[in-house]
C-alpha cells in the first residue's frame, strides 16, 4: 500500500470520528433543551389545573347556592298549597256535613208527611169500604123494591139495568175519547202546519214538470216506409233488440214506442229516432245506432244519479243504488216525473228532519230512496216499497232507513218519526198543484168508485164528491144513526177508500148527520 493511499485512509477515520462526536455533542444539547421545555409545560399544566379547579369549586358553591334558594322557594308554595288545600276540604267537610244535616231533616219530615197520608188513606179505605157495603145494601134493596114492583123476572131486570148502564157509561166514554181525539188532533195539526210551513218555506229547489215523450213523428209515408223496411224488417230488429212494441199511427204519421220496461222504451224511442235521421239505412247500421244509443243512455243514467245524489248531499252512495235514480228519469206515476219527485222528496224531509231535531241525512236518503222500488217493479213481484226496501238493504243501507222506504206506502207498519216524515214528504210532493193529473177516463171511474163506496152503507141517504174527489160528503138519516155511529161511520169510510182504491194525496170523508123534527098544528 502507498504512502498516500494510507494517508486518505487515515484521513477518513479522522473525519468519521470527529463527525460522530459533533453528533453525539449535538444529540445532547438537544435533549437538555427538550427536557427543560418539558418541565415548563408541566409547570404551565399544573398552575392551568389548579386555577380550573378552583373555579369549579367556585361554580359549584354558586350552584348549590341556587339550587338550595330554589329548593326553599318550591318548598315554600307547596306547604302553603296543601294548607290552601286543608282549608278548602275543611269548608267542603262543613258543607257536606250542612247538606246531610238538611237532607235529614227533610226526609224526616217527608217521612212524617207520608205517615200522616198513610193515615189519611188508612181513614179513606175505611170510609170506602163503608160506602161498599151500603151501595151492595143499596143495590139489594133496589133490586128487591124492583121484584115487588115490576112483573119482569129479575134477572132480566137486572140485564137491563146492566145494559141501560152499559149504553150510558159508552156514550159517557166516547164523548170523553172524542174530545181527547179533537183536542190532539189540534195540537198535532197545529204542530204539523207549522212543521210544514217551514219546511216548504226553506224549500227553494227549482221544478220542472218534465213529461215523458215516446212518439217519433215522420215527414211522410215515405219517410215512414224507408225506416221501417219492406215488410217492416227494420222496425222488427229494433224490436227484438230493445224489447219493446213499436205502434204506428197512420193519422199523426207517427211511431209509439211502447214497453214495461221505462229505460228499455226510451231506448227504442232513441233507436227510432236516430234511424229516421239515417240515410242509407240497414241491418248493419241499425246495430251501429242501437250499440251508440245504449252506451250513450246508460252513460247518462249514471251521470242522472250522480247529480242528484250530489245535489242531496250525499256522498257514500252504492253505484247500482245510483243507476236506479237515474232510471227513474223515464219512469211517471200519474205523470209526474219520479226522478225529480224522489229528489223533492228528499229535500223536505231532510227540512223537516231539520225542524224536528231529526238526523237530515237520514231525512234525505229515506225520501231520496223511498220510490226507487219503481225503477224494478215491472221485472219483479210485489209492490216498489217493499221491492226497492229489500233492494236497498242488500246494498248496505240503514235499517230506519230500509223501514222508512218500506212503510211509506203501508206495507209494513211505520213504527218511527222517519217513516211518518216520509210519507208526509210523499203526499207534500204528490199533492203540489201541477205535480200530477188524471186522464178524462180515470178521474171518472174515481168519482164513480168514491160515489160507490159511500153509499154502500147502511142509513146513508146521499154521498156528493166534492173538490174534485179529494172530498167525500155523506149525507146520513138521523134517526138511524146517532152521533157515535156517525164518527165511526167516517172511519169506516175512509178506510174502505184507502183499502179499495189507489189516489194520491188525500181524501176527507165527512158525515154529516140531520134530525128535522116536524109537527103540525090544527
Amino acid at each position: 500500500m502507498t504512502f498516500p493511499l494510507i494517508m486518505l485512509v487515515a484521513g477518513l477515520l479522522v473525519g468519521g470520528v470527529c463527525t460522530l462526536l459533533a453528533l453525539a455533542w449535538s444529540n445532547k444539547q438537544q435533549y437538555r433543551w427538550a427536557e427543560e421545555e418539558a418541565a415548563d409545560l408541566i409547570d404551565s399544566a399544573n398552575k392551568d389545573a389548579e386555577a380550573q379547579m378552583e373555579e369549579l369549586k367556585l361554580q359549584v358553591e354558586e350552584l348549590s347556592e341556587e339550587a338550595f334558594t330554589r329548593f326553599e322557594k318550591e318548598t315554600r308554595k307547596i306547604v302553603q298549597r296543601n294548607d290552601e288545600h286543608a282549608e278548602t276540604l275543611d269548608e267542603r267537610e262543613q258543607k257536606f256535613r250542612e247538606t246531610a244535616q238538611s237532607r235529614d231533616q227533610l226526609l224526616n219530615r217527608k217521612s212524617q208527611a207520608m205517615a200522616a197520608k198513610q193515615q189519611k188513606l188508612s181513614l179513606y179505605e175505611g170510609r170506602v169500604q163503608a160506602l161498599r157495603d151500603r151501595l151492595v145494601l143499596l143495590r139489594t134493596q133496589l133490586f128487591e123494591e124492583a121484584k115487588k114492583k115490576s112483573a119482569v123476572p129479575l134477572d132480566q131486570l137486572r140485564e137491563s139495568i146492566h145494559a141501560r148502564m152499559e149504553e150510558d157509561a159508552r156514550k159517557v166514554v166516547t164523548r170523553f175519547a172524542q174530545d181527547i181525539e179533537q183536542e190532539a188532533q189540534v195540537n198535532a195539526e197545529r204542530d204539523a202546519k207549522k212543521v210544514i210551513n217551514l219546511a216548504l218555506n226553506r224549500f227553494a229547489r227549482p221544478y220542472c214538470s218534465e213529461r215523458g215523450i215516446g212518439n217519433v213523428n215522420f215527414d211522410s209515408a215515405d219517410h215512414k216506409a224507408r225506416v221501417f223496411g219492406a215488410e217492416n224488417k227494420f222496425v222488427d230488429k229494433i224490436e227484438k233488440l230493445c224489447g219493446v212494441d213499436v205502434v204506428y199511427n197512420d193519422t199523426y204519421q207517427s211511431a209509439t214506442v211502447m214497453g214495461f220496461d221505462p229505460v228499455r222504451r226510451e231506448l227504442g224511442r232513441l233507436v227510432l229516432e236516430a234511424s229516421a235521421k239515417e240515410r242509407n239505412l240497414n241491418e248493419n247500421s241499425i246495430d251501429r245506432i242501437y250499440e251508440r244509443c245504449k252506451k250513450d243512455l246508460f252513460k247518462k243514467i249514471l251521470t242522472d244519479g250522480n247529480r242528484v245524489a250530489s245535489e242531496l248531499r250525499i256522498p257514500d252512495m252504492k253505484e247500482d243504488v245510483r243507476n236506479m235514480l237515474g232510471a227513474l228519469r223515464y219512469r211517471y206515476s200519474f205523470a209526474q216525473n219520479q226522478h225529480f219527485h224522489v229528489a223533492e222528496v228528499g229535500w223536505l224531509c231532510g227540512l223537516m228532519s231539520a225542524e224536528l231535531n231529526l238526523p237530515v241525512q237520514d231525512g234525505r236518503r229515506a225520501g231520496l230512496l223511498h220510490d226507487i222500488g219503481k225503477a224494478m217493479d215491472h221485472s219483479k213481484e210485489g209492490g216498489h216499497a217493499v221491492i226497492g226496501a229489500e233492494f236497498i238493504e242488500t246494498h248496505g243501507e240503514k235499517p230506519e232507513v230500509v223501514h222508512a222506504v218500506r212503510a211509506h206506502h203501508y206495507d209494513e207498519q211505520p213504527s218511527t218519526d222517519l217513516a211518518f216524515l216520509t210519507i208526509a214528504a210523499d203526499a207534500l210532493s204528490g199533492a203540489r198543484p201541477g205535480a200530477r193529473r188524471s186522464t178524462a177516463d180515470s178521474y171518472t171511474q174515481k168519482m164513480a168508485d168514491l160515489e160507490k163506496i159511500g153509499s154502500g152503507f147502511p142509513g146513508v141517504t146521499a154521498t156528493y164528491i166534492l173538490s174534485a174527489g179529494r172530498e167525500v160528503r155523506v149525507i146520513v138519516d138521523g134517526n138511524r144513526v146517532d152521533d157515535v155511529k156517525a164518527m165511526n161511520l167516517s172511519k169506516d169510510i175512509a178506510q174502505k177508500i184507502e183499502d179499495e182504491l189507489n189516489y194520491p194525496g188525500l181524501i176527507k170523508v165527512t158525515v154529516v148527520r140531520e134530525v128535522q123534527a116536524v109537527e103540525f098544528a090544527r
